[in-house]
């Protein structure tokens, strides 16, 4: 109840929750066609940038916007480098955006003064499960692989890039749970 009432009372919270809520939608979307990411991403940014200004300042708001739009910048970014590099998603990296998803989905319940604790547990232990998959994809990675095989190190330093950028994206995720929990 406090989530609705905060999303109908403050642009900002309103335009987070939004932005969590179609990020963690798009996800399915954005893994077939990684390029749609500036098409769905961007105007989330946009509304975000939007509240910042129109609503009244406030340091709890305002930490949530940043975050947010650290977030879904940092989305974006991972999934126009699956694009722009030429690389589908991979099992583990399809692993960690099952996480993403599933935390994205917690957002909401981070401003409740009942759940916020039990969410946010459970938000950063997605974040560990989807970091988890892809350290593991990394480490594989970065190994050498046994025999020539044209190309290999290219496409593992491509994946590489992807993992990095998704375990930001983890990062701006969490940074963005632990300031709901405090509004």
């Amino acid at each position: 109840m406090r989530a609705f009432w905060l999303k109908l009372t403050d642009a900002r919270i309103k335009a987070v929750l939004n932005a969590a809520g179609r990020s963690a939608a798009a996800l399915g979307d954005l893994t077939a066609a990684p390029a749609g990411a500036p098409a769905v991403l961007g105007p989330l940014r946009a509304e975000l940038a939007r509240a910042a200004v129109s609503a009244p300042p406030g340091p709890a708001g305002s930490a949530a916007v940043a975050a947010a739009e650290d977030f879904t910048r940092r989305l974006e970014k991972t999934f126009s480098d699956m694009a722009l590099l030429g690389v589908p998603p991979d099992a583990p990296v399809k692993e960690a955006l099952i996480y993403l998803g599933k935390a994205c989905g917690l957002v909401p319940a981070l401003l409740s003064r009942f759940r916020r604790e039990r969410a946010l547990k459970e938000t950063l232990g997605l974040s560990a499960g989807g970091r988890r998959a892809l350290a593991l994809a990394r480490g594989a990675a970065s190994r050498p692989a046994s025999g020539p095989q044209p190309g290999g190190f290219a496409q593992n330093l491509k994946f590489s890039s992807i993992y990095s950028g998704l375990d930001s994206a983890f990062d701006a995720l969490e940074r963005l749970a632990e300031t709901l929990v405090r509004i």
